[in-house]
């Protein structure tokens, strides 16, 4: 339904520049080659393909990320796959990588990007591919990206963990010949321990990766006190988002901070709700933070207020 309005908005000239006006967060942040408006970005998931961003934009963000997108369109775990728990203000979903490829993804990107941000996209392979091919269809995607995007995110443990250090070192080879640096995040699990949060680190370090987002969902479905076991049950499998990630993804952050000595970008995802969340995020060392279910349940304004609180 949001989708939906975005489109016919798209075209609302003069109320977008409105919008933008009421909207607008200044609170320039640099990291590199990167200069962000703000330290407020939208997650991957929202807009998979690459439809909206600009739109919305428009609503203060000073960074969006878009996607999965993957090598081939792929139509995803069958509905319904995004469950709402309005009591827990959290959500589980089980989408299963839904997305229309990534050259009609690319299309969208230079069809719609008319505005001031960095944007980012987050990339996997076809479910279906194994061996070698998980490397060709990273490489594919990134080779056909990369000059319309700002940075790429990579889900650490969406493929197994020695093809994940040859699609790092396929990115980092590749990057060097066409002299560009576009910048590479990996993105936790909520899940992780700190054995698996050490070889993180060390091949971050190795393939000179910029940054982490943390976290994704988790599985653990121990901080949903509200909502009903049977309603659960009956949702079955999914990862949970919102406030039902409880304090996992601060935790990473911490650890991320106290282990790196500042030597990469930390975004913090996962569990920040409010203003006063961000703010607790950014206290435990995230540099910025990404949010997704406060958008879907406070709407634009959360942007704002967040915005507000971390300027002071």
């Amino acid at each position: 339904m949001l989708l939906n309005w975005l489109r016919i908005y798209r075209y609302l000239l003069p109320v977008r520049a409105c919008v933008r006006g009421h909207y607008q967060v200044d609170e320039p942040f640099s990291y590199g080659s990167l200069r962000f408006k703000n330290r407020i970005g939208l997650s991957a998931g929202f807009d998979k393909n690459a439809e909206t961003f600009d739109e919305l934009a428009d609503f203060g963000f000073g960074f969006l990320e878009v996607g999965t997108v993957t090598p081939d369109y792929q139509p995803g775990n069958p509905s319904s796959r995004i469950f709402r728990l309005v009591e827990d203000e959290s959500l589980i979903s089980r989408t299963g990588f839904n997305n229309c490829g990534v050259d009609v993804a690319l299309a969208h990107i230079r069809r719609h990007r008319k505005h001031s941000y960095i944007l980012g996209v987050n990339i996997n392979k076809n479910p279906l591919s194994v061996g070698e091919q998980i490397i060709k269809d990273f490489e594919l995607v990134f080779t056909r990206l990369y000059e319309s995007v700002d940075y790429f995110t990579l889900n650490w443990g969406s493929i197994d963990k020695e093809s994940f250090a040859k699609v790092l070192e396929n990115f980092t080879t590749f990057r060097e010949a066409v002299n560009k640096r576009c910048s590479i995040f990996i993105k936790l699990p909520a899940d992780i321990d700190e054995k698996e949060l050490d070889l993180v680190i060390s091949l971050a370090y190795k393939y000179s990766i910029e940054g982490f987002i943390a976290t994704g969902p988790t599985m653990d479905r121990s901080e949903l006190h509200q909502t009903k076991t049977k309603q659960l049950e009956k949702i079955g499998n999914g990862g949970v988002s919102g406030r039902g990630i409880g304090k996992k993804s601060q935790k990473v952050v911490h650890y991320l901070s106290e282990h790196t000595d500042r030597h990469f970008l930390i975004i913090g995802a996962g569990g920040i709700m409010t203003a006063e969340d961000a703010a607790d995020m950014i206290s435990q060392g995230a540099d910025m933070v990404q949010i997704y279910s406060a958008f879907i349940y406070s709407g634009p304004s959360v942007v704002h207020k967040i915005g507000k609180k971390l300027k002071h």
